[in-house]
């Protein structure tokens, strides 16, 4: 079987693209199998274990663009696949890597308007890695090492190896020093295509603009929200440094790997090892011992949006979610997904969409519906709404229901 996939690189991270219709007839007409995979939820050795699933005899990649960092992929590939025969072409139709004659009498449309989807952008991993809030809350077990924090350089030659085979493909090594390429990142580099990052390479210091918290003081901000649905950020932080340790959520993304040893958080609170011969799986027990909890997960989840989107504006602002007091009792019951909140301040009422990032405009009736919705707490609004309350809800049901 012969499989292809269609790639585009943006500084280094892998994006799959969607084939045009000349293409997919391409594949049906010649027997190629188009194939799709997950690099942001997959790890290199995920990716080796499914080449040798489907068993397939060659494989193309097909790249638009520049890729220095797909050609580094499939290297690694093809050097642990000595059964495969990997094949790389740019959009041109030139041959990158392997058989320059594979594709001898078989003209692949190589059409240049294929569609990517948005590049991650590095400020997103770095964020990541030193919040501990990914953007997604998949539960796949084991959890995969997204993100990892090197010290200096002369440590990557004391990390067992195989660690960063362990890391999702698109995931981030960041060195916390100015670009260098001694021979330990030469040797890294030679082994295993991981994404580098380093502190003169970022587009401002994201640890600056992170506020900082001892457990204590994070926990009683929380309270304070779900007791006032206040949420405070007066210096506008765009997110809280190791909010996840802190936070007790259970998450086992990212390592930080210093001088004196591997740690679960920046801050060093959680230690996994004094040594560096360690593997992934052996860290990922010791990671099972972390803090615990300070409220459910679903708040514990929502809270860092509810801060950064706090920086936003100016003064104080309070937010309608299920979990917090604002004219209605917070809800303690099991409730639905979440696909909206609400913010009130002295700039105005507006509504956020979770699923979209979408920032609107409201008014005080729409949020009062909004929370008694939340809190299914309808009962209330006959009385506060008064002559308006049927006009309001079926407004309130077209923007919720219907955008």
């Amino acid at each position: 079987m012969i499989g292809l996939t269609i790639l585009s690189e943006s500084e280094g991270w892998l994006h799959q693209l969607d084939p045009t219709d000349a293409l997919v007839q391409f594949c049906e007409q010649h027997r190629f199998s188009m194939d799709r995979y997950d690099y942001d939820q997959h790890t290199f050795l995920d990716l080796l274990d499914y080449m040798d699933f489907q068993e397939f005899e060659h494989y193309l990649f097909i790249l638009r663009g520049p890729g220095e960092r797909t050609l580094r992929l499939v290297a690694y590939l093809q050097q642990r696949m000595l059964h495969v025969q990997f094949h790389l072409v740019n959009e041109r139709g030139d041959v990158l890597f392997g058989d320059p004659y594979f594709l001898e009498g078989r003209q692949v449309p190589l059409d240049v308007s294929m569609i990517h989807e948005q590049p991650i952008e590095l400020q997103d991993a770095m964020m990541s890695l030193f919040t501990g809030v990914y953007p997604d809350t998949a539960t796949r077990q084991p959890q995969p090492l997204r993100h990892v924090y090197v010290e200096h350089t002369a440590l990557l030659d004391s990390i067992e190896p195989s660690l960063f085979d362990q890391m999702t493909i698109n995931s981030l090594l960041y060195i916390d020093q100015s670009t260098r390429h001694d021979l330990p990142v030469i040797e890294l580099m030679s082994r295993t295509p991981v994404l580098l990052a380093f502190s003169d390479t970022l587009p401002f210091p994201i640890k600056e603009r992170l506020a900082t918290f001892e457990r204590e003081a994070l926990q009683a901000t929380m309270e304070q929200w779900h007791e006032t649905s206040v949420v405070s950020n007066p210096a506008h932080h765009i997110g809280i440094l190791d909010y996840a340790t802190l936070a007790g959520m259970s998450v086992s993304h990212r390592l930080f790997i210093c001088s004196d040893g591997i740690f679960a958080d920046y801050g060093k609170r959680i230690s996994l090892s004094s040594t560096f011969d360690l593997n992934v799986c052996q860290l990922r027990e010791r990671q099972q011992m972390q803090m615990d909890p300070l409220a459910p997960n679903p708040e514990i989840s929502l809270y860092p949006v509810l801060f950064q989107l706090a920086s936003a504006f100016q003064g104080t602002s309070q937010f309608v979610t299920p979990y917090s007091v604002l004219e209605l009792p917070r809800t303690d019951g099991k409730i639905g997904p979440l696909s909206m909140i609400g913010i009130q301040n002295s700039e105005g009422c507006f509504a956020f969409e979770l699923m979209t990032n979408q920032l609107f405009e409201t008014d005080e009736v729409f949020l009062a519906i909004l929370e008694a919705d939340q809190k299914e707490r309808f009962d209330v609004l006959p009385e506060r709404l008064g002559a308006d309350y049927e006009a309001a809800i079926q407004t309130y049901k077209e923007l919720i229901y219907h955008g």
